[in-house]
């Protein structure tokens, strides 16, 4: 026979709210728990004789709530081997105890709940005036610091709001979504809820075990922060039949010269350390990833959630030393399973195979790194950076000793790829350098100009030579 735990509601201590099955089972309990003694119900189970263990001793000893769940857990689980445990909560939808003995719950033990008018009800109740819908989310104050993805489009009940110090920890957590002087209210034992500012959440004096916070849901046009939510029905309305002509005419080709822009803007910032601008470059790039979502989802291609499902998959499955038990611990074995793992995916093993993985649509630079890195990345062929620049030689030679050959075009291309070969070998990014450089170039050919006017010299009319000269100048190489 398994053992058994029953778990019932007791609310906010009005006894006038038990329901029958509730007060019967209480009464007929031989074992009853409370997990606070400082909750208003135990007056009423002295009155009536009926004898009660409280928990409150596992406040003390515990360093965390995490910790006090399990202490709890266990102990009830234990007096549960020996007589059926009846389990007395405020909420059993929302007590964080009771949850922790489901989760860890042995086979042997049997747990029932019975229903019951609970601190949720009574909260929900007292919000009902400042309710456009019926959709609520509830999470406890401890829930939502540590694991709860708040939506400030979504009606939210914040519950166990106990002492000032949680409140001002709610508040911060909160003014991240939610302007400082966003309307919330707060809900307390026996008084009318309290309208006031975020702001003032942890300037009250008026917490305890059932002081809740809610939260009114807000759309984006009343709102200054955003979530993700926000952008992607800000991008509906722009595509729909009412919002914006020109971005209802894109497609996935016409958009393309705004990814790569936007992407390098990205760069741009990284390479110069501004990294607020970072930040809004960043919001750039995400909305091209959301306008084409959009698009995918439009033609029945792709959506959102197919673009978030396959990165969670593809990076869950590429780092089995973190979501599985594989011992990878160095960078070069995570490389060589990231590769040996992309392989067994792809199905391609041979190097025709894996260079079929590179897109040909890369710039000219970067699709030849890729290439180089499918290449030589085995470590099988070696190739030293003195072989390349011997190479680089015989190709110069070449082209000087036959300026005006037909295959021009070809030696130029090979000494392009040499060159890009030899920043490969050397561990730099030839795509970023060239790009530097010409960002370099472009600042001392405005300069050159400027000292070539100052000379009196058309800076189109100047030779290369002194061209070479006047950025020397520039560069202060030469006085």
């Amino acid at each position: 026979m398994k053992s058994e735990i029953i778990i019932v509601s007791i609310g906010q201590g009005d006894p006038d709210l038990l329901n029958a099955k509730t007060i019967r089972t209480l009464r007929e309990s031989n074992h009853l728990l409370l997990r606070t003694g400082r909750h208003p119900i135990a007056v009423w189970l002295d009155s009536n004789n009926i004898a009660y263990q409280t928990l409150d001793h596992f406040y003390e000893d515990a360093d965390d709530f995490d910790q006090l769940n399990r202490l709890i857990a266990d102990y009830i689980f234990n007096e549960a081997s020996e007589n059926t445990v009846v389990y007395a909560v405020p909420d059993s939808l929302m007590d964080s105890t009771v949850k922790a003995l489901f989760r860890t719950k042995p086979d042997h033990i049997h747990i029932s709940v019975i229903p019951g008018v609970g601190s949720f009800d009574l909260h929900l109740s007292s919000s009902l005036p400042y309710l456009d819908d019926s959709s609520v989310q509830v999470v406890s104050a401890y829930d939502l610091l540590s694991s709860f993805s708040y939506d400030p489009g979504n009606t939210v009940l914040i519950t166990e709001l106990d002492n000032v110090i949680l409140a001002g920890q709610i508040k911060i957590a909160l003014c991240n979504l939610l302007e400082d002087e966003h309307t919330v209210y707060l809900l307390m034992e026996n008084r009318d809820p309290l309208s006031l500012p975020l702001y003032m959440l942890d300037r009250q004096h008026h917490y305890n075990h059932f002081t809740a916070l809610l939260i009114p849901g807000s759309d984006y046009m009343h709102r200054e922060k955003y979530v993700l939510r926000d952008l992607t029905d800000i991008m509906n309305r722009l595509r729909s039949p009412e919002g914006c002509p020109w971005d209802q005419q894109q497609t996935h080709h016409s958009l393309r010269p705004f990814l790569i822009e936007e992407a390098w803007e990205c760069v741009a910032s990284i390479d110069e350390d501004d990294y607020s601008h970072l930040g809004e470059e960043l919001g750039d790039l995400l909305f091209q990833i959301i306008f084409h979502a959009s698009i995918g989802h439009d033609y029945d291609e792709f959506n959102l959630h197919d673009v978030i499902s396959s990165i969670c998959a593809k990076m869950i499955r590429r780092h089995p030393h973190v979501f599985s038990d594989a011992d990878l611990q160095d960078t070069a074995s995570i490389s060589a399973a990231w590769e040996q793992i992309k392989q067994s995916e792809t199905g391609h093993h041979t190097l025709s195979q894996s260079l079929d993985d590179v897109s040909g649509s890369l710039p000219a630079l970067k699709y030849a790194s890729k290439i180089l890195k499918k290449a030589f990345q085995n470590g099988k062929i070696s190739c030293s950076a003195s072989d390349i620049i011997s190479e680089i030689r015989i190709i110069l030679d070449s082209i000087c000793s036959d300026s005006k050959s037909e295959n021009q075009t070809g030696l130029y291309g090979k000494l392009l790829f040499l060159c890009c070969f030899l920043c490969y070998q050397s561990g730099i990014d030839s795509e970023l350098i060239l790009h530097r450089t010409m960002d370099r170039l472009k600042h001392r050919l405005s300069d050159a100009e400027a000292l070539a006017t100052k000379d009196g010299k058309s800076f189109e009319s100047l030779t290369f030579s002194e061209l070479c000269v006047y950025l020397k100048h520039v560069e202060g190489e030469i006085e």
